[in-house]
């Protein structure tokens, strides 16, 4: 019978592939098998949503298609999400109760990121995407904000679907192998931040080496919800700090550790992407948000601005492990970080982020392997 439909497939392999396709996406790593052969194997890794059975690499669909989760595997210790890269408007039109640009390319990075780590690890990381335009649909919305920023149900709806698949999502990795040994919930996204009043600095064109000119600040800041105040200051002040962060269940685990260095240290999050030429705050080299009226422009006071920094938002609280403030975390292994990536060197465009993403999925594999004790390979 095998044999058989070999010689089927082998005379339309095409049509047979196409027609599988178009029920689940195959799952790359067997994607060498027939649909039959891989039919009569039990996926150690499926996942049941909703009484649907779903494999590894199958894109789950939220509500109207506008929520994606690309199902990863169950040892995969690696969650990326995408909340603002969306493009669709809906149907019926969701209106715009916001004003902030969409992160732009931020989903070509994460799906960069994603390849990479497989590529090396062969554990497809799960991904949440939000295709709705940010202005129609935040994901990152405070769930006390949404009743009065939200109105329209389609928003609403839209908003719950995204939290419902994150969720589902973090529960399966909890309860897997990597949830046993610890586990990466990166949330990406992209800023613009400038330079005040048209100055320009230096930086280095990540495709040809050369230096450039530019008002955009080369900068990936690295978010742990800590406060902006907290991160000037200095070590001593930082390592009291651990519960207010989404990375809390690390500095449990490590208790030998200063808390500073999970924040500014050479292994920090900041510290392996500046290890990859990814300029990171905070980090081993920015290790605080410094003040400067050149760069950042003054004050009413007079006094210097502070370095333009994203903290994290209510994703990286909610679904990392805080222990303190008014959103919450999980107590469990899974740590959230927020990345904001700058354009000029991260996403501005693919040529960029095939150099950028394998990067930064190698700062991720040196996070994971230095803090939860993987030992995975980690290629250029």
């Amino acid at each position: 019978m095998k044999n058989n439909l070999k010689v089927l497939l082998s005379a339309c392999c095409l049509a047979q592939l196409m027609a599988y396709a178009s029920c689940k996406k195959i799952d790359a790593v067997s994607a060498t098998e027939t649909p039959a052969e891989k039919g009569n194997k039990v996926d150690v890794n499926a996942v049941t949503f909703k009484g649907q059975t779903y494999n590894v690499g199958d894109t789950i669909y939220g509500y109207k298609n506008y929520i994606k989760l690309v199902v990863g595997a169950s040892s995969s210790p690696l969650i990326l999400g995408v909340p603002h890269d969306g493009v669709m408007t809906g149907s019926p039109v969701i209106p715009e109760t916001g004003d902030t640009g969409r992160d732009l390319n931020t989903k070509l990075l994460a799906k960069s990121i994603a390849t990479a780590f497989k590529n090396d690890t062969g554990l497809q990381p799960w991904m949440i995407i939000n295709e709705i335009g940010r202005k129609r649909v935040d994901p990152n919305t405070y769930p006390n904000e949404v009743a009065s920023r939200y109105t329209d149900p389609e928003a609403v709806n839209t908003y719950n679907s995204y939290h419902e698949l994150l969720s589902f999502a973090r529960n399966a990795v909890a309860g897997g192998a990597a949830g046993t040994q610890g586990a990466l919930f990166l949330d990406i996204h992209g800023h613009a931040h400038q330079y005040d009043n048209g100055h320009t600095e230096p930086y280095t064109s990540t495709t040809t080496g050369n230096s450039i000119q530019s008002n955009f600040i080369d900068q990936t800041e690295v978010g742990y919800g800590l406060s902006n105040f907290s991160l000037e200051k200095n070590d001593t002040y930082l390592n009291g700090l651990a519960d207010s962060s989404s990375v809390r269940n690390i500095a449990l685990s490590h208790p030998s550790t200063p808390f500073s260095q999970l924040i500014r240290g050479s292994y920090s999050f900041g510290g392996l992407l500046e290890a990859q030429s990814v300029h990171a705050v905070p980090g081993n080299v920015m290790q605080i948000l410094d003040r400067n009226a050149t760069l950042f422009g003054t004050l009413s006071s007079g006094k210097p601005d502070r370095r333009p920094y994203f903290n994290g938002g209510y994703c990286t609280r909610k679904y990392g492990t805080i222990s303190a403030g008014s959103t919450t975390g999980y107590n469990d292994n899974i740590a959230a970080i927020q990345i904001e990536t700058p354009g000029i060197t991260v996403r501005n465009n693919s040529s960029i982020i095939a150099i950028s993403g394998p990067r930064i999925k190698k700062a991720v594999i040196n996070y994971l392997n230095y803090w939860y004790g993987y030992t995975y390979p980690n290629n250029n």
